[in-house]
């Protein structure tokens, strides 16, 4: 009598006994994951403490950078306007002019002060006076600080050409000063961007293994395990019966 071929469940065995003890693996190295989660979520704290302090240190120069930029503005116009008094002063001390004369330009000069000093007075960053002020921008783990200083025109005089020259020389060491600053705070910020653009690449990289898809796995692998047994099993019950009926 011919048998006909029977299934066999070995190699379905096989690979799922396989599959099973590899997702096994995988859920034992996600159990140790998830105990050292504890140390990973505090790196990750920790880091994106740094980025909150970097951002902030960010912040603070930008505002900086800002602040430099509106003084240096006023410096500029400022320097102009020093130019526009020494020439009156030039013209003024000239023996051939009469006093109608040196008055309209006593005059010119008076009002060119009075808008340098309200350009001065008005110059100001988030409410605050620049001039004459002494700004301090926290970066973290640095400060850079500023020194602006009052420039006050008020007490120059249209027959003092020296003081005249002072004073723009005072001006041009300002903005000399305040360009510094922004160089430095220009730096700085880029420095702090990168430090903020690694940093935030080093947290995404932190991610939580997939600790229920694993169990999901080993539980679909036991299961097609457990029926390719009961298949064997069945097989052999089937086997030893038609042995049975041919030794009859």
């Amino acid at each position: 009598m011919k048998l006909e071929p029977q299934f066999n469940p070995l190699p379905q065995i096989n690979s799922e006994v396989s599959k099973r003890d590899k997702t096994l693996e995988k859920v034992a190295a996600a159990q140790q994951l998830s105990m050292e989660d504890s140390a990973s979520r505090l790196l990750a704290s920790m880091l994106q403490s740094d980025m909150s302090g970097m951002s902030e240190g960010l912040a603070n120069a930008t505002s900086g950078i800002a602040m430099m930029q509106i003084t240096d503005g006023t410096l500029s116009s400022l320097s102009d306007q020093t130019q526009t008094l020494n020439d009156l002063s030039v013209r003024y001390n000239n023996a051939a002019l009469n006093d109608s004369q040196k008055q309209a330009l006593q005059s010119e000069f008076s009002r060119t002060v009075s808008s340098m000093q309200q350009s001065i007075d008005s110059t100001s960053f988030n409410g605050k006076a620049l001039f004459g002020s002494n700004p301090s921008f926290s970066l973290g783990n640095s400060t850079i600080s500023a020194s602006i200083p009052n420039l006050s025109p008020s007490s120059l005089s249209i027959d003092n050409q020296d003081g005249i020259q002072k004073y723009s020389d005072s001006l041009a060491q300002a903005r000399s000063d305040i360009g510094s600053t922004t160089n430095g705070l220009i730096s700085a910020s880029n420095n702090l961007f990168g430090q903020i653009s690694a940093t935030s690449a080093a947290k995404s990289q932190m991610a939580d293994t997939d600790i229920a898809k694993a169990i999901s796995d080993f539980q679909e692998s036991n299961a097609k395990l457990t029926i390719a047994q009961i298949a064997i099993v069945h097989q052999n019950d089937t086997l030893r019966q038609t042995i049975g009926r041919l030794l009859g």
